[in-house]
Parts: structure tokens; C-alpha cells; sequence
């Protein structure tokens, strides 16, 4: 429940040099996602979330790691890959469709 502390300051967004929201993303998805109440949308939460993160324009994660480095919450990168795998089981998988 760590990704839950997330204040949404933005710090990781402004670090990053491809000015990814993957951190701040993958936290949000992350949190809702690993409670009990969060698995009937779980899929469909990552694909919405994924999808909108991209229509605003933010760039792509390359695992720099600065994000990382100036969370003042110690979010960790692990959420990022989280997103990515709860996004590609919901394409792969077609179950969550916006």
C-alpha cells in the first residue's frame, strides 16, 4: 500500500526527462488495484488510465529513475511496471476496453 502515499505533487513528472507520469500513474492504479474492492475494475482501470495518461501527452517511461529519486513519498519504480503488466494483460486479453 505503499503506491497509496502518492500526494500527486507532480515532482516525479518535472524530474523526469521524457516528462513521464508513469510514476504517478502506476501509483494510482497500483493502489486501487491491489485492494479486494478495486479487482472488478482492475483491468479496465489500467487500460483507462494508460489510454488518457498518453491522450494528454506525456512521454514515455525509459526506467530512468529519477522519478524515483525525488518522489518525496519513496514511490518506487515497481508500480510502474505494475501499470504496464495490468495494461498489457487487459489488451491482451481484450477485457479492458474503454
Amino acid at each position: 500500500m505503499d503506491a497509496a502515499a502518492c500526494i500527486g505533487c507532480g515532482a516525479c513528472i518535472a524530474a523526469c526527462p521524457n516528462a513521464s507520469a508513469s510514476l504517478f500513474t502506476g501509483a494510482k492504479i497500483t493502489h486501487l488495484g491491489l485492494l479486494p474492492q478495486g479487482q472488478p475494475e482492475r483491468q479496465t482501470r489500467a487500460m483507462r488510465m494508460v489510454v488518457q495518461m498518453n491522450l494528454e501527452g506525456f512521454g514515455q517511461c525509459t526506467n530512468i529513475g529519477e522519478c524515483e529519486a525525488v518522489c518525496p513519498k519513496g514511490i518506487r519504480l515497481e508500480v510502474i511496471a505494475r501499470m504496464n503488466r495490468d495494461f498489457l494483460r487487459a489488451r491482451w486479453t481484450g477485457s479492458g476496453q474503454p
